[in-house]
């Protein structure tokens, strides 16, 4: 059935025994039923039109930032391939213009680890190191050392291998001074070796510094300016100086030092007391030494143990307190001293 009422149009489809009941009552109803769902429509469906017109915006300008941000990483990415063929030109030309430098400063690095390397060996030895080898390594590093004294290129980092190497060759004298060191000797022998290591940083940190400031005293940069960046200069220099007579004079006062600052020996009561069996070496305790936590151990063991740890071996107590770096295991600063 179809009724039409002021311009509204509803449609019912009814069954055969409501047609002639519903022609008088229906009409009017559905007549209004059909104005109000209609005025309820129109303002849904102008709400979810200002909805959709808002989404549609919000997802627009994300997707433009985005695509902004997609285009700029593409502009940096086409940028670093154009430039990057002309860089490697100009570095394959800077190796070439100091294609001797390059091959010294590599042949020295390998020498160094090798070097390094080689001594922390002939240190963990203790008494089984042989005299003629450790006579045939400090030959060898001497004749190194004159072997690149004249070379032009790079004469920071030859100086500077140059004087690790002098170290080199004077810790190699001191484990054939301690090569049958035990006990007080092998802690001894640590301290010294320490010692070196820091009076050779020390060094270090002056060598650098003549090259520096001619450079930096260059007057075709300008009187003042050149003033300032020396000026600059040694000041950084000073502050690195100074951190390193600090640790200098810290190794010098724990060589000074007779007692051990981690423990005292102990007597044969409290070693019968604990056992006089080490925890470390599992063999009878040669010069057993009481720690602060009242854990015993060899000499020997316990003073290799704290050239790497500061617990105790066995409760994990710290014993050793906070101190410089040891260097007693005979290692060598491998890092070049630039500045």
């Amino acid at each position: 059935m179809v009724v039409i009422n002021e311009g509204e149009v509803s449609i019912r489809i009814m069954g055969d025994g409501e047609q002639e009941e519903g022609h008088g009552d229906d009409g009017g109803e559905s007549a209004v039923i059909g104005g109000d769902g209609g005025g309820r429509e129109r303002e849904m469906a102008d709400s979810s039109d200002v909805d959709v017109r808002s989404g549609a915006n919000g997802s627009n300008s994300n997707s433009d930032s985005s695509n902004q941000q997609r285009y700029d990483l593409q502009q940096v990415s086409r940028w670093i391939e154009q430039i990057l063929p002309f860089s490697l030109l100009l570095i394959v030309v800077f190796i070439r213009q100091h294609l001797q430098g390059f091959f010294v400063t590599i042949y020295v690095t390998a020498f160094m680890y090798k070097s390094n390397d080689i001594l922390r060996k002939q240190t963990a030895l203790k008494g089984e190191r042989k005299l003629s080898v450790l006579i045939g390594y400090s030959i060898i590093f001497t004749l190194h050392q004159s072997h690149h004294s004249g070379m032009p290129f790079f004469i920071i980092i030859v100086n500077d291998t140059m004087v690790r190497q002098a170290a080199m060759t004077l810790k190699l004298v001191l484990l054939m001074y301690y090569k049958n060191g035990r006990g007080h000797n092998f802690r001894r022998q640590g301290q010294m070796l320490t010692l070196v290591e820091y009076a050779l940083l020390l060094y270090r940190a002056f060598l650098p510094a003549p090259v520096w400031y001619r450079f930096f005293l260059n007057k075709e940069y300008g009187s003042l300016f050149s003033s300032l960046i020396t000026g600059l200069y040694l000041t950084f220099k000073l502050t690195s100086i100074v951190e390193k007579v600090g640790s200098f004079y810290a190794a010098m006062k724990a060589l000074s030092r007779k007692e051990m600052h981690y423990g005292s020996y102990a007597t044969s009561e409290q070693v019968s007391e604990a056992g006089d069996m080490c925890a470390i070496c599992q063999e009878k305790m040669q010069a057993p030494i009481l720690l602060c936590c009242n854990h015993i151990f060899c000499e020997d063991c316990v003073s290799e143990w704290f050239e790497r740890e500061r617990t105790c071996p066995l409760c994990r107590a710290l014993v050793r307190p906070a101190d410089i770096r040891s260097f007693g295991d005979g290692s060598t600063s491998l890092f070049f001293r630039l500045f």
